[in-house]
């Protein structure tokens, strides 16, 4: 919440990388409430047991265990979110991944390494859409 009452949208970013976490975080926390996991596995959890889901979801797509596109379908599967834009962040940004992505309903797609700005601006957008 801020200093208003009103409660920050959320959003949920998935890294296997602490630093790229720690950057997603720092670029958006003076806005959105943000949540980091390290592992794919964990977003389904999380989905089950938190209280207010969140408005926007930004993946790695190269994770170990569950990858980003496998990861965009789990989420998918949960009613709440068959809409709920997903911001891919990826180091392979190739024109297959970004097809395979775009086919999964993905909402956009950054090639890493991000700019904090632009990271903003495209989740305010994404926000702003819903």
């Amino acid at each position: 919440m801020n200093k208003k009452g009103i409660r920050k949208p959320r959003v949920l970013a998935v890294d296997d990388v602490s630093v790229v976490l720690n950057a997603i975080n720092a670029a958006l926390e003076a806005h959105y409430e943000v949540f980091c996991l390290t592992k794919a596995e964990q977003v389904t959890r999380f989905l089950r047991s938190a209280e207010a889901a969140p408005e926007l979801f930004i993946l790695d797509i190269e994770m170990p265990g569950m990858n980003g596109f496998e990861l965009i379908d789990a989420i998918r599967e949960f009613e709440a979110h068959k809409d709920t834009p997903i911001i891919v962040l990826t180091g392979n940004a190739t024109v297959r991944n970004f097809h395979v992505a775009i086919k999964r309903g993905v909402t956009d797609f950054i090639a890493k390494p991000v700019d904090p700005k632009v990271l903003l601006e495209k989740v305010n957008a994404q926000i702003k859409r819903k």
